[in-house]
């Protein structure tokens, strides 16, 4: 289903990481949603150059995707190397 809207997220403990914030968000993995966040908060890009952990206070736009929130297991690509049905071809 992917990405649909985003929530407003402030860090209120020390230690955080964007890893550890989507993983509190949906306790599960979530292929591509950290990338998103990233995407959506280019302030931690500044920050990530000192260091992984994200300062107290600071506002984050938080990737939201229904179908992870339901519970759905990510939809794993069909493609194969071995067959010619939209896989790669060498």
């Amino acid at each position: 289903m992917g990405v649909q809207y985003f929530e407003a997220y402030q860090i209120m403990s020390e230690y955080m990481t964007a890893d550890l914030i989507v993983w509190k968000r949906y306790r599960q993995r979530s292929n591509g949603i950290v990338e998103k966040m990233l995407d959506a908060n280019p302030q931690l890009s500044w920050g990530h150059r000192t260091s992984p952990f994200i300062p107290v206070g600071t506002l984050l736009r938080l990737p939201v995707d229904p179908s992870l929130l339901l519970g759905k297991p990510p939809q794993l690509p069909t493609d194969s190397l071995w067959t010619d049905t939209g896989g790669y071809r060498l």
